[in-house]
């Protein structure tokens, strides 16, 4: 049993949102305010804490706006918030008692939870529950079952030392309390607390502090009613018990020791497993949903991939675990949202949903302020009001084709790269143009626009096959017809177009029809191209280039450079370009290595200048997009 699909309307930035799940793992990626967390606060909404003790509730600020003004809503506004999910199971048999909450196709159960927000003159707003895909304005009939899935929440970690060691600290009481349910041994563990209190009350330097003290009552008190002093703890409960412990860590085979000595990662870690203690519960629940935010604070990478892997052991542990009759059947689902390529890597692409912000613009909300009798043109003076929402896209409802999937996630895999997490990426042969591209751009962008390539995911994919990248970026999907990315560039070159005739590619007209395919417009995705690769084009795009290309040449084959350089003169200007092409192939020149030697020596001699289409490729790339209205 697993939550399959959560379906989201008008709940903060989330105006109307399809968030598709995997059994096991499925990792949110996506900038910043771009409402992985809400999508976490949703699911928590929906379901009951593990522990029962709910922290979150839903508030009158929760209401997506729809771009309204501060002072209210217009008519055509939403006025509530739906949480809807759809929960599904490979075992049918594992829904059943949940029938009162199946759906239509017999396959799935459904649970929709709603809240109106109080009038603003209001203080409480209503929650109602229903079962199913039914429009009925009954309740759900069966609460208890819906209860049978909880979620766990992990908080973003920021400061796990002071949490663990601090006195106001719960996590041991938390762990301590769910060992000791049974009110027998919970009575028998404070008996014992509290004899060991008074074996440590009889010590000698308590005792003689108590003699001491009790001389000088005894003197100030025998004349009228005599008192005796006396030394020992507070009434020992579990509060009292465990706010004066404090967990402490080392390396295995050393003696623990305070937190403060450790380091934020490990500590992070021991917050994490405290946290994790609570899993034993999840075989009182028929699903628990473990919801993981920013699990990466702190951590290096390979401790990032250690926890990933523990997290995705223990869902796929407790599909395996066998139920009988009713017994719960203690599933476990891991949500995790994350701004770390280690993370989102560790899973495959079809784990994914990648969630952005985009500008939305209602025409239609402007012309109902206006009226039914306002004039068009008078409409169309006034600015549209714009709005901010997020959009979710499940790489898995893509549909794309395994042999697409397995050539991004072996991409992923060796390279940790960025392209999913931001909307523009741009798309490079290899590693010389990955080095050259920032150089090239301080040389043709303003200060903004280079600060926008900075915000650019930049993809060397090491060879010429973007295909599967274009696919996996531009496809749009079913429901919303969202993609990934919303700009695209493809920078390519003419390896062996224009110069050898026998092995001549239209690279670039293949690469356009398959834009064409997904419908990606030129102001979603483009290609840039020359008939020549990078560096017969540097040769011809500036004459000042020469002494840059003849410099790092030289640092290539420094006892030969001459020879070659003169040969190269030797020839027409217009053979030039190719000569040079064909002299990388055959001195093995790297052309990563050259890149390097260009841009030490641009930092002696002054900057390059990039060909034609690159720079247009750049200009375009940190262009402003325009707004999508979807």
């Amino acid at each position: 049993m697993y939550l399959e699909t959560l379906y989201i309307k008008g709940f903060r930035s989330l105006a109307e949102a399809t968030i598709t799940f995997q059994p096991g793992v499925t990792v949110l990626v996506g900038e910043n305010n771009a409402g992985k967390s809400n999508v976490m606060d949703a699911i928590r909404h929906l379901t009951s804490p593990l522990d029962g003790r709910r922290d979150l509730h839903l508030r009158r600020e929760d209401l997506h706006r729809d771009g309204c003004p501060e002072e209210g809503h217009r008519d055509t506004c939403r006025r509530a918030i739906e949480i809807t999910g759809r929960f599904t199971s490979r075992n049918l048999d594992e829904l059943a008692i949940y029938n009162q909450a199946m759906n239509s196709d017999h396959t799935s159960i459904g649970y929709r939870l709603t809240y109106t927000p109080p009038a603003f003159s209001g203080q409480r707003g209503t929650v109602s529950w229903r079962s199913g895909e039914t429009e009925t304005a009954d309740h759900d009939p069966e609460p208890a079952a819906r209860e049978r899935i909880r979620h766990l929440y992990l908080p973003p970690l920021r400061d796990a030392q002071r949490e663990l060691a601090s006195s106001t600290s719960s996590r041991i009481q938390y762990m301590v309390e769910r060992l000791l349910r049974d009110e027998d041994e919970r009575r028998g563990f404070i008996a014992d607390v509290d004899k060991r209190f008074a074996d440590i009350e009889d010590l000698p330097p308590l005792t003689t502090a108590v003699a001491q003290v009790q001389r000088g009552l005894t003197r100030l008190t025998e004349g009228v009613a005599l008192q005796q002093v006396g030394v020992g703890f507070a009434d020992a409960t579990l509060a009292s018990i465990t706010r004066a412990l404090r967990l402490r860590m080392e390396q295995a085979g050393l003696d623990p020791r305070d937190l403060a000595q450790s380091g934020l990662g490990y500590a992070n870690l021991l917050f994490m497993a405290t946290v994790l203690t609570q899993l034993q519960d999840a075989a009182e629940a028929d699903l628990t949903l473990l919801l993981v935010e920013e699990p990466e604070a702190h951590l290096h990478p390979q401790l990032q991939a250690v926890l990933m892997d523990y997290l995705a052991e223990e869902a796929a542990r407790s599909q395996q675990r066998e139920t009988t009759g009713d017994s719960w059947l203690g599933r476990i689902q891991v949500v995790v949202t994350t701004h770390a390529p280690h993370i989102a890597t560790a899973v495959g692409p079809e784990n994914l949903v990648v969630l952005q912000r985009y500008r939305h613009t209602d025409s239609q909300s402007e012309a109902s302020v206006a009226g039914p009798t306002a004039e068009v043109g008078a409409v169309g003076d006034r600015p549209e009001p714009r709005e901010y929402r997020s959009k979710a896209v499940a790489i898995a409802d893509l549909r794309l084709a395994e042999p697409v999937l397995n050539k991004v996630r072996q991409y992923l895999n060796a390279t940790r790269n960025t392209m999913l997490f931001g909307p523009r990426v741009l798309l490079l042969e290899g590693i010389a143009e990955a080095i050259l591209a920032p150089v090239f751009a301080d040389r043709v962008l303003d200060r903004s626009g280079v600060q926008r390539l900075r915000g650019t995911a930049v993809v060397p994919i090491d060879g010429v096959d973007f295909e599967p990248y274009l696919r996996i970026l531009l496809t749009a999907e079913r429901l919303g017809g969202h993609r990934i990315a919303q700009r695209v560039a493809v920078i390519t070159d003419g390896d062996f177009f224009g110069l050898d005739p026998k092995r001549k590619v239209d690279r670039l007209g293949h690469l356009r029809g398959i834009l064409a395919e997904l419908g990606a417009g030129e102001d979603t995705a483009r290609v840039f191209g020359n008939t020549t690769t990078l560096e017969p084009a540097l040769m011809t795009a500036a004459p000042g280039n020469l002494p840059h290309l003849q410099e790092a040449w030289r640092n290539q084959r420094p006892n030969a450079w001459a020879g070659d350089w003169d040969a190269l003169r030797t020839r027409p200007e217009k053979e030039r370009p190719r000569m040079l092409a064909d002299m990388f192939g055959q001195y093995r020149i790297r052309k990563g290595d050259f890149a390097q030697h260009l841009l030490e020596v641009s930092a002696e001699i002054g900057p390059l200048t990039p060909p034609a289409y690159f720079r247009d490729a750049l200009q375009w790339i940190t262009g402003k997009e325009s707004s999508d209205a979807r």
